[in-house]
């Protein structure tokens, strides 16, 4: 699986946070700025999409290994 097409499956405001952070090499205090929400939210939503990826790959590796 393409990291772009991972990306795009995730919640939206999770796939913002974590474009503006990882693509864009934004701060999380900017981010929080940008979206009008506290770090803390942030950090959360960070966290979420993250998860939201990882969960994303395990899964393709677990279907890859019963062809």
């Amino acid at each position: 699986m393409e990291i772009d097409e991972a990306i795009e499956r995730v919640d939206e405001k999770y796939r913002e946070v974590i474009i503006l952070k990882y693509l864009e090499g934004m701060k999380i205090d900017e981010i929080a700025d940008i979206l009008e929400h506290p770090q803390g939210t942030i950090k959360t939503w960070l966290h979420k999409g993250l998860l939201s990826l990882r969960k994303q790959f395990t899964e393709d590796e677990e279907g890859d290994s019963d062809v």
